[in-house]
């Protein structure tokens, strides 16, 4: 069943800077979806359109196949908006009462609302807050709630608009650890962000928007992410690219040596060798040009490797706090110790 249907979509705002620009995009129900742009691509305007909240200037819009001039407000139910900045969303004196509003407006009883109070309060790990004023949270504290009212309501469609930015690492799994039950319980999920690290592991389709407000590209999040063109087409990486002859190597520049491997190995590289390593007994039938590329990929992984061993003790030596010194050279023995598995490898390669 198709649960949004665009076709030359075009929006301008009343300033006159254009958002969108002819998008014509399908949603099919269960679908998981990231919509990828840097800022003022249009990702949160494509998401007040699917959400009812602006019509569009051209073009036309089904939302579960009734134009969207008469789906809202009875298709409120069914559709759920988080904004990207979460304070426009809650109003409300306690977080309990927050999560509570969007069951009390359905007419649910008492029992039920406090029922999915108490199992979103869970969920979102945030039962300590529930007495706390909104005002009062932090900034990731603030896009749980958020996303708690749209839970509240349960819909059969989330829109997110930037569900992970400003929340620590160990939220950010949280959210996106949420993201994937909600997806295998069957919700349609449309996320809109530019952090190209969650892609793969949220949805089943990218929509890559340009800075002229246009869909540049649409596929699989695993093609997306490894077509260098594109994303730097839409600004998504830093210009200042590495190009090696058969993936990308980025660098931030940021003081920290942080970067990001977009490698492009051909699939059927690893098809019948099995889940491990040591499963790979030999090289027989692999292409020559694929064990060059092998190579050269655990090469480069143990130099970074090294750099990365590097940083972590170095950070470590820095620190005052005990714990996060001990964790820091924790991770730089772990970076050593993946070097050994890297050399087993090369060895097989070398055979």
């Amino acid at each position: 069943m198709e649960i949004f249907d665009l076709d030359k979509v075009s929006y301008t705002y009343r300033d006159g800077k254009r958002a969108l620009n002819e998008i014509t995009l399908k949603v099919s129900e269960g679908e998981g979806i990231t919509i990828i742009g840097t800022n003022g691509s249009g990702k949160s305007t494509l998401l007040y359109i699917l959400d009812g909240l602006i019509e569009p200037d051209s073009g036309e819009v089904t939302i579960f196949g009734v134009p969207i001039r008469k789906a809202f407000p009875s298709m409120r139910q069914r559709i759920s908006l988080l904004f990207q900045n979460p304070q426009v969303q809650l109003f409300s004196l306690t977080v309990k009462d927050e999560l509570s509003f969007g069951p009390e407006q359905m007419g649910l009883s008492r029992e039920e609302t406090d029922r999915r109070v108490e199992e979103i309060l869970r969920l979102l790990k945030i039962e300590h807050l529930r007495d706390d004023p909104p005002w009062n949270l932090s900034g990731g504290e603030m896009k749980k709630v958020a996303l708690g009212t749209c839970l509240s309501i349960n819909p059969d469609v989330l829109l997110l608009d930037e569900p992970t930015t400003g929340l620590d690492p160990r939220s950010q799994v949280e959210i996106i650890d949420i993201i994937m039950a909600l997806r295998d319980a069957g919700k349609t999920v449309i996320t809109a962000t530019h952090d190209l690290g969650i892609v793969q592991d949220i949805s089943d389709r990218t929509i890559v928007l340009d800075e002229d407000h246009r869909i540049i590209a649409a596929g699989r999040p695993w093609d997306i992410v490894r077509d260098s063109e594109t994303l730097l087409r839409a600004n998504l990486i830093h210009k200042h690219t590495h190009r090696h002859s058969w993936y990308v190597h980025e660098h931030s520049h940021a003081g920290i040596h942080d970067h990001e491997h977009i490698p492009d190995l051909d699939e059927k590289v690893f098809e019948g060798s099995g889940s491990t390593l040591e499963t790979q007994q030999d090289k027989e039938g692999l292409p020559s040009e694929i064990l060059n590329r092998l190579q050269i990929l655990t090469e480069h992984w143990k130099e970074h490797n090294i750099e990365h061993a590097e940083t972590y003790i170095e950070w470590a030596e820095r620190t005052g706090d005990r714990d996060i010194s001990d964790i820091l050279r924790t991770a730089a023995a772990a970076t050593k110790d993946i070097n050994l598995i890297l050399e087993r490898l090369q060895k097989m390669l070398n055979r």
